[in-house]
């Protein structure tokens, strides 16, 4: 009786905690940096963060010899535990040049969008 009652307050104490996620909800590449501006901004729209223009982004700047990238980054905060992270590269390669948006949501599963 008492492994029963122990087993039962076990499952019930795990089926009752939310559940921890991180996922990416969405990510695309460009070659057209207005394409890519036209998406980005229609997504935000949806978030509700269209009204803060990329250049209020965190800017962030790698480089090495042959390549450079150029990272711009904001986060929209749901609650204390849950959060997305919106994130605009540009990639400069010698040869070729391209962007990439990616949609990052961390924090617990029923504040998802």
């Amino acid at each position: 009786m008492k492994k029963f009652i122990l087993i039962l307050l076990l499952w019930l104490l795990v089926s009752s905690c939310n559940k921890y996620i991180v996922t990416t909800v969405y990510e695309q590449k460009y070659t057209d940096p207005d394409i890519a501006l036209v998406d980005v901004y229609t997504h935000l729209y949806y978030y509700d963060l269209d009204s803060i223009y990329m250049d209020l982004w965190i800017p962030n700047n790698i480089s090495t010899d042959t390549i450079q990238i150029e990272q711009k980054m904001i986060r929209k905060v749901v609650n204390d535990k849950s959060t997305y992270s919106f994130v605009f590269s540009k990639y400069i390669y010698p040869s070729s040049l391209y962007y990439n948006f990616l949609i990052r949501f961390s924090g617990k599963k029923k504040d998802l969008k």
